[in-house]
């Protein structure tokens, strides 16, 4: 099976590291696989060590102009017709337009989060409208549709976002398998963090969808109930400034790092005592699932597939501090882990989605 899976941009990020994971894996099965995608190196640095082929698009951006997109429709179709795969594998909202470059092959699209139709998301409501039709008339034209989390899906039958299309509506999960993990004490010394801290935060891109800003917010919290507490986040991304005037306003610039990118961050993880994600809306994060597997406690904002990683009792309200804090008050993050979240079983349930 030839299969080409495109992604909007090629920079470090959760939905990358998927595109990356579920490449490596399909290529370990025995598929011929080639990923596509905008602007951004991590991704063909990273494809680059496994021989998979990377093809950069050139009119593939992050964009609401309509000649923007217009313009990668022609380009995707060109590619497709040239080169004809058997399945094009889109990811992303400006991806997603990719379905009508890719006529007469079959089309799959992988939402890995709502976005601006999540309740969470303060976007005028003319603008949500416009996604929703957008969504809507692009869905019909797909042959299969996946959601990475329960919730995610449930919101799109209740809302009737998939409403005659839930028979190509599908449920996988994502999935990873960590390898060479730092020890606490390795990874407390690269991060300069001193042994007896108590380290919480988060790895991911300083964006909106993150909402860092509510950790730092309530660090003064945190440090009356843990004296010892510092906050780590390991990113970067276009809320850095707001971040750090928060910072420089609270007066916190000894006690909240802001590490920048780290590639493989996931290595780190060892460094928490605690591991937080407090999203307005997520699909399924990639480093919720890493920190589990490398049995870091984990608390996480009630949306996307936070729920199903660390159970509900593991979760608050959305921006609710008093929750948040109440659970770390209970000092107790047992995670029971029913689900499969390997890298192996990711890949097994794309193939049979691709072969419907």
């Amino acid at each position: 099976m030839k299969i080409l899976i495109v992604i909007t941009k090629s920079e470090l990020g959760g939905a990358q590291v998927f595109a990356l994971n579920l490449a490596r894996g399909l290529k370990k099965a025995g598929e011929e696989v080639v990923v596509a995608g905008g602007p951004g190196t991590y991704l063909p640095v990273e494809l680059e060590k496994d021989n998979i082929p990377f093809k950069r698009l050139e009119k593939l951006e992050r964009s609401h102009n309509p000649f923007k997109n217009l313009s990668f429709v022609k380009e995707l179709s060109t590619y497709v017709k040239a080169n004809k795969f058997d399945v094009v594998h889109l990811n992303s909202a400006n991806a997603l337009f990719g379905v009508w470059g890719a006529l007469n092959t079959k089309v799959v699209f992988t939402v890995h989060g709502l976005s601006l139709l999540d309740s969470g998301h303060k976007a005028f409501s003319l603008l949500k409208t416009a996604y929703r039709l957008f969504f809507r008339t692009a869905f019909k034209k797909l042959d299969q549709i996946v959601f990475v989390s329960k919730l995610n899906l449930d919101f799109a039958k209740s809302s009737g976002l998939i409403s005659g299309l839930e028979t190509k509506s599908h449920l996988v999960y994502n999935g990873l398998d960590l390898e060479s993990l730092l020890s606490r004490e390795e990874a407390r010394k690269k991060l300069r963090l001193n042994a007896d801290d108590y380290i919480y935060g988060s790895i991911g891109r300083l964006a909106y969808p993150k909402n860092y800003e509510f950790l730092i917010n309530a660090y003064l919290d945190v440090k009356a109930i843990k004296p010892q507490a510092k906050l780590l986040i390991i990113g970067e991304g276009p809320e850095r400034g707001k971040y750090e005037n928060l910072i420089k306003l609270y007066k916190l610039e000894d006690s909240v790092i802001l590490t920048g990118e780290i590639v493989d961050a996931s290595h780190y993880l060892k460094a928490f005592d605690l591991f937080v994600l407090p999203s307005i809306f997520e699909g399924l994060s990639l480093s919720l699932i890493a920190a589990v597997q490398a049995g870091i406690p984990a608390l996480a904002s009630r949306v996307g597939g936070n729920e199903d990683v660390i159970g509900v009792n593991n979760c608050f309200k959305l921006d609710d501090r008093e929750a948040f804090i109440k659970l770390i008050k209970r000092n107790t993050f047992e995670i029971e882990q029913k689900i499969d979240f390997s890298a192996d079983k990711m890949v097994s349930s794309y193939l049979e989605v691709y072969s419907i």
